[in-house]
């Protein structure tokens, strides 16, 4: 099943398609493995298309030059011009003091009374021309920039660079479509806080590696966390930090701006919700400003901020590995799925299931590469966690919550980013990844996962076991029925009306083994032999322990033999 069709995935791409009907922005905020794996395209095209009307702002084309190479080209601010030469009878100023200045404009202002006296306090200029600074260089807008957020926007609008903003707003639009961004193709940030270097990350981005080296014009080498080094060319300084060129600093700047312009723009035309522009932004927390999230939930611009926390369960993953687990019907039509496989089956997609958590690729990894046996798991896990992406230990910071709240809290969001701990079935998981480097907590983390997991297979097929055992045993007892339950009964009967046939039918398999061995119950030696099994199982899974292979086999070949019996 592809990813976009999991029940979890179709959830929320619901609730963002409810949220834009309404009138509302949305902002939805992905893990860096969404994008990288092409799942986060794919649910902003999702969620776009969901409205009768919407405007996919293009990501910037190959042509449009980074941020930095963007300072790097720059027309450098011209230079002032050379003063005239002093004349001859001009003496030097030796002392740095009683030199003349070199702007008229920071001369000192005194507020002398004007007493009819002249006083010459050595300020003059005269005969020697001031040396004025550079024009100030006005900073850059949409217009200047054709590269920028709003300028592509005012493309599809088919509008004027600067009036993108006034064109969704503007009186007598038919339709006020939803605009669409997807924030992690924008160029206008400054360092990656996470790569340390250009921001132009994506899908299968150079920059998370942060491997990517080679050389500028200028001379000089980059490094992956956006360290230049080498010779300078003698270009100037501030062009080369990027002062005065036009470019945006902070990161996602152009999306925050186009958040607050359209909400000041939408209040001030007195949109009512039902006929607004909205925004539809899909996101990583690195392409944002750290603060902007918070500022949106609380209200700016009326957003709704969607977190991808949660958003897949137990069924989604199951759904995922069950091509990879599927075997299909056997040539010629013959059954060779007896219940024993299928237990067995069952109990590996369980276990796969428990341990990744909402990591698919993972899942279906390990999936395809166990074949079911305990004392395989753990090598077949850590091959499976070096040959994919994944966080490292220190990513996760200690969890000191079981319980996991709508979102991942703000010790958590770096974490949560880069894969390191999830939300999974409403608790605090951490990724694999983390625990599964430590022996002695992957042992211990191994054996948690397989004990849920064999609970949540086993314990319906020993409950239906033990239902038709004591149905079995009726006929062959030894003593009335009320005398077995009053002898060998633990806690009171669930219907104390039904008669004491009904009472027998709910001894547990404890009871019943009891009864057998005391001679008031004489089982065939199949269902004794199954009988004894079942209470070692539920023993065992009552104390949170693990069943081994072995066990396990065995009790899958009896429940296939008590199957065929029946």
């Amino acid at each position: 099943m592809p990813p976009g069709e999991l029940p979890g995935v179709r959830a929320r791409v619901r609730a963002v398609a409810a949220d834009l009907a309404a009138g509302r922005n949305c902002l939805w905020l992905v893990t860096d493995a969404l994008v990288d794996s092409g799942l986060a395209e794919e649910l902003y095209g999702e969620a776009l298309r969901s409205g009768p009307a919407h405007v996919d702002v293009p990501a910037p084309g190959p042509e449009a030059p980074s941020p930095r190479a963007r300072a790097a080209d720059a027309e450098p601010v011209p230079r002032p011009a050379d003063p005239a030469p002093r004349p001859a009878d001009d003496p030097p100023w030796d002392d740095p003091d009683d030199r003349p200045w070199d702007d008229t404009d920071d001369l000192p202002f005194l507020d002398l009374p004007d007493d009819g006296f002249d006083l010459d306090l050595g300020w003059s200029v005269q005969d020697r021309p001031p040396r004025l600074p550079a024009p100030r260089r006005a900073s850059d807008g949409p217009r200047h920039d054709p590269y920028g957020l709003l300028a592509r926007l005012a493309k599809e609008l088919s509008a004027e660079p600067d009036g993108a903003v006034a064109a969704l707003v503007a009186p007598g639009r038919d339709r006020r479509p939803v605009v669409g961004v997807r924030a992690w193709t924008e160029r206008d940030g400054g360092p990656d806080p996470d790569t340390g270097g250009d921001t132009r990350t994506g899908a299968g981005a150079e920059a998370r590696t942060g491997a990517r080296t080679g050389t500028e014009a200028g001379g000089g080498a980059r490094t992956g966390t956006g360290a230049r080094t080498g010779t300078d060319t003698g270009a100037d300084p501030r062009a080369e930090a990027g002062a005065g060129a036009g470019v945006t600093h902070a990161r996602g700047a152009a999306v925050e701006r186009l958040f607050r312009s359209l909400a000041a723009a939408v209040k001030e035309a007195g949109l009512p919700p039902g006929e607004r522009p909205r925004l539809l932004v899909v996101a990583r927390l690195r392409d944002l400003p750290e603060t902007l999230p918070d500022e949106l939930r609380h209200g700016l611009g009326d957003t709704a901020v969607h977190w991808w926390w949660g958003a897949l369960g137990r069924h989604d993953t199951a759904a995922a590995i069950a091509p990879v687990l599927d075997r299909g019907p056997a040539p010629g039509g013959r059954d060779r799925d007896p219940p024993g496989e299928r237990i067995r089956r069952a109990v590996r997609a369980e276990t796969v299931v428990e341990i990744c958590g909402p990591d698919l690729e993972l899942a279906r990894h390990l999936a395809a590469e166990w074949d079911g046996t305990q004392h395989t798991l753990g090598a077949v896990l850590g091959r499976s966690l070096a040959t994919l992406p994944g966080p490292a230990p220190a990513d996760c910071p200690p969890l000191r919550r079981i319980g996991a709240l709508a979102r991942p809290g703000a010790e958590l969001r770096r974490a949560w980013a880069r894969g390191a701990v999830v939300s999974w079935e409403g608790l605090l998981r951490p990724h694999p990844a983390v625990w599964h480097p430590a022996a002695a907590d992957a042992r211990a983390r191994l054996a948690t996962h397989l004990s849920q997991a064999q609970q949540r297979v086993l314990s319906p097929w020993i409950e239906e076991a033990r239902q038709r055992l004591a149905v079995r045993a009726l006929g062959h007892l030894n003593r009335p029925a009320a005398a077995v339950v009053a002898d060998h009964a633990d806690r009171p009967a669930a219907h104390p009306g039904g008669g004491p046939e009904r009472a027998f039918l709910e001894l547990q398999v404890g009871e019943l083994l009891r009864a057998h061995i005391s001679g008031a119950l004489a089982l065939p030696p199949d269902d004794a032999r199954l009988l004894r099994l079942l209470v070692r199982a539920r023993n065992v899974l009552a104390h949170r322990s693990v069943l081994d292979d072995r066990t396990l086999d065995d009790l899958c070949a009896e429940l296939a033999g008590a199957d065929l019996r029946a």
